[in-house]
């Protein structure tokens, strides 16, 4: 199965607080309509949303808002695959995520002259810690009931440059890759369940007016 499709979203960064130097708070918040395909069938539109937080500690400061940071992390993803399926005898239901993560983050500056426009990057790397999928299998009918998987392994990682465009504009281009390992295997009433492994490619572009 697969699942693609754009996404919107905000994503805040507080650091440098007051009597707390280096500590730094994150929070992003997005949501998309992507389309679900499988050799069951397609449905198109489906809603996904995903919320993740991050507390982290700076442990080698390199200057101010730079250097080797690292804590925790938590996200929660859903997504609506409700929907008939393989001329309507393959029914959909809704999915959830909840996941915590060790993660660690390097950013470090750029001052290259060939392009005086790129300011610097950052590298962040996470390994999961404890994870559990939960699926609303009651959806589907009324011999199955709903399920909860835990997987017992993961790992994350994302790089991102920064790019000051015209006008004050700060561009942030990045490359996301996820890989979760197959769950655990439970009684769901009308079968047991599991959840596969699973790997997420994410591409995008974060932009900040005024600049930071």
């Amino acid at each position: 199965m697969a699942v693609k499709g754009p996404e919107l979203g905000l994503h805040l960064r507080m650091s440098d607080l007051r009597g707390l130097p280096r500590l730094q708070l994150e929070a992003d918040v997005q949501g998309g309509a992507q389309t679900y395909s499988s050799r069951d069938g397609e449905l198109s539109d489906r809603t996904t949303f995903d919320a993740r937080g991050r507390v982290l500690y700076q442990l080698l400061p390199t200057q101010a808002d730079r250097g080797l940071y690292a804590g925790l992390a938590y996200q929660h993803s859903y997504t609506d695959l409700r929907g008939s399926l393989k001329a309507g005898t393959v029914r959909g239901y809704e999915r959830e995520n909840r996941s915590i993560w060790l993660a660690m983050q390097w950013r470090h500056g750029l001052n290259w002259s060939a392009l005086p426009r790129l300011q610097s990057y950052q590298v962040d790397l996470g390994h999961l810690i404890d994870g559990r999928q939960h699926s609303y299998l009651s959806q589907v009918g009324s011999n199955w009931r709903d399920a909860t998987n835990k997987q017992p392994w993961g790992w994350h990682a994302q790089l991102q440059t920064t790019w000051v465009a015209e006008r004050g504009l700060t561009l942030e281009p990045f490359v996301r890759y996820t890989q979760v390992g197959k769950s655990d295997t439970v009684s769901a009433g009308g079968g047991t369940v599991s959840e596969p492994a699973n790997t997420r490619w994410q591409l995008g572009l974060k932009a900040t007016w005024p600049p930071h």
